[in-house]
């Protein structure tokens, strides 16, 4: 994933981003380092986040397979929070990335 981040540069730039993570600790430590990268690439981190939980927000009836995911309630509300902050920041930055008239 960092590779693509580093090599779509001008696409990230002046551009909202939003995260949704997983794992045991609901990802939280690798989204705080890509926010860090994103922001170097120019690109605007929202605030929400979504990240679920292996223990509460996956169904693993086996440990080899990838199991069902199974978010609780409260993950539709950060979502939601997480696209209407996307949508509003992506409308801001419209004017960063048209070109300017001569």
């Amino acid at each position: 994933m960092k590779n693509a981040v580093d090599f779509l540069y001008a696409e990230r730039a002046d551009k909202a981003a939003g995260f949704v993570s997983h794992g045991v600790h609901g990802g939280v430590r690798a989204v705080e380092h890509l926010r860090q990268v994103m922001t170097e690439v120019g690109a605007a981190n929202v605030r929400a986040q979504v990240a679920l939980s292996a223990f509460t927000d996956f169904e693993l009836t086996d440990p080899a397979e990838p199991g069902v995911i199974t978010p609780g309630p409260h993950q539709e509300a950060t979502l939601t929070e997480l696209l209407d902050e996307v949508v509003a920041w992506s409308k801001a930055l419209r004017t960063l990335r048209e070109p300017a008239a001569a």
